[in-house]
């Protein structure tokens, strides 16, 4: 989900094994000194690289705007002639290269692990990630910091409320994010989708609050400790401070709910307030052993897994999820889950157990901190369908026809399913060609491409959603 979504790691930057031996010549010395930049192309994808090579301080300073690595001290520099060699032993890294005086670039390779080419100009400044939805006064509309109180788990929520000029009273969207602990601005990989969300509705006559999740920023709780369910304490709270307002329209006031967020927007409807309104934006139904099932199958199939791999996951990884789902503390669980886990990792051929990890221990390691918290197994054991099956006010569910992390297929048809169990009448279930999890039309549609892409949150989806609360 959402917020399952990571920075690219910085191993994944080789993707293809190149070897070349570069011999010292004995040619003039060539002033490497400077500021230099490339390109490393890693499934698909080409990110950007930046190298300032300090030769006085026998040192190269390394940047990669989509991770956010800054001036990465390297080590081992050394230039001899039109060669040069320089390390990162910290990950175990190094590029060597001999510049070329007609095409005046460095040609080398980068080595980590594997081996690719990189090929080196000169550049005046530092590469930067470009956003084409940058949100920035004056805005045509008014906005107030603020905090609302949760009174169930007794702990107050910073939030931000938009509210559209003129007198109203005006629809309101409260905005609940999706999984990971984030700010009201939903931040991730340098996109801010809750903030152009919330300036687009606002700057068409809709209201908005969005708020730092329970224990995140300036809001009180703990995140740690809480799920889904607890989530949903929040987005009540949220909806119960938008009813005091004076200047809202009582009777259209709903949730916007990305991703996990989809999931809290029916409970809240279902368990807590009726709800004037949901907009499920990659919202699962489906139960959630499924949704992970298949999550793991399109991530993988999308690094490269083969289909022996592939068959393995689908066949293999429910019944690891059942053992988690079991109502057992968790060090009553260990030994039987590292069992199975390592028979799973085993099973797999070489080259796809190297996508999970080392080893079978590493493997198992790195997923245990998330199967046994508190959020993990909690959202692990739901099935969303009952509580669609409670929601009767209109929906408006939407998902990307290349999301791996939430499938339009299979949750779409859920959706639609149970709202009408519900006997509800007033949904709508889009899916959209071309679309990821972001809503960012794709090319490459892997969870790595996120933070490549410049449009944050697609304006043709803007438009969707606005033209359905303007219409309830």
């Amino acid at each position: 989900m959402a917020k399952q979504g990571k920075t690219i790691q910085f191993r994944s930057l080789v993707a293809s094994s190149v070897f070349i031996l570069f011999a010292f010549s004995g040619f003039s010395q060539v002033n490497f000194d400077g500021l230099w930049g490339g390109k490393i192309t890693s499934n698909g994808l080409e990110v950007e690289v930046n190298f300032k090579v300090e030769s006085e301080a026998k040192r190269v300073l390394l940047s990669v705007p989509l991770q956010k690595v800054n001036d990465q001290v390297g080590s081992g520099l050394e230039i001899k002639g039109d060669s040069i060699f320089f390390d990162y032993s910290n990950f175990n890294a190094s590029y060597q290269g001999v510049y070329n005086s007609v095409t005046k670039e460095i040609r080398g390779e980068w080595t980590q692990g594997l081996s690719t080419s990189l090929n080196l100009k000169r550049i005046k400044k530092k590469s930067t990630i470009v956003r084409s939805q940058v949100v920035e006064p004056p805005f045509s509309y008014t906005y107030e910091n603020l905090k609302f109180h949760n009174e169930e788990a007794n702990i107050d929520l910073a939030a931000t409320l938009t509210i559209p000029e003129g007198e109203g009273p005006f629809p309101l969207a409260v905005l609940v994010s999706g999984s990971g602990p984030q700010d009201r601005n939903s931040e991730i990989l340098d996109h801010k989708p809750f903030l152009v969300i919330a300036d687009h509705l606002s700057s068409n006559g809709i209201a908005v609050l969005r708020y730092d999740d329970r224990g995140v920023k300036n809001s009180g709780g703990i995140f740690s400790e809480s799920t889904s369910a607890d989530f949903a304490t929040d987005a009540a709270a949220a909806i119960n401070y938008a009813r005091s307002l004076t200047n809202i329209d009582s009777t259209k006031i709903g949730i916007i709910g990305h991703s996990e967020g989809g999931l809290i927007a029916p409970r809240v409807a279902a368990y807590y307030n009726n709800l004037d309104f949901i907009v499920s934006i990659a919202g699962p139904a489906v139960p959630i052993t499924e949704l992970m099932t298949i999550q793991n199958k399109l991530i993988f199939e999308k690094s490269g897994m083969s289909e022996e791999g592939l068959d393995i996951i689908e066949s293999r990884l429910p019944g690891i999820y059942n053992i988690v789902n079991q109502d057992k503390e968790p060090k009553e669980l260990f030994d039987t889950l590292i069992g199975h886990v390592k028979s799973f990792y085993e099973a797999l051929p070489e080259n796809d157990q190297k996508l999970l990890g080392a080893s079978s221990t590493a493997y198992y390691t790195a997923i245990s901190r998330t199967f046994f918290s508190p959020w993990f197994r909690y959202f692990l054991a739901y099935d969303p369908g009952p509580t669609w099956q409670k929601v009767t006010c209109p929906v408006l569910a939407l998902n990307g026809s290349e999301d791996i992390q939430v499938s339009a297929k299979e949750n779409l048809s859920a959706i639609k399913r149970n709202l009408e169990i519900a006997g509800n009448t007033n949904h709508k279930e889009v899916e959209l060609k071309g679309f990821n999890h972001l809503m960012q039309q794709c090319k490459v549609c892997s969870i790595n491409e996120y933070a490549l892409i410049e449009t944050t949150f697609d304006p043709s989806v803007l438009e969707l959603i606005t033209e359905f609360i303007q219409g309830i």
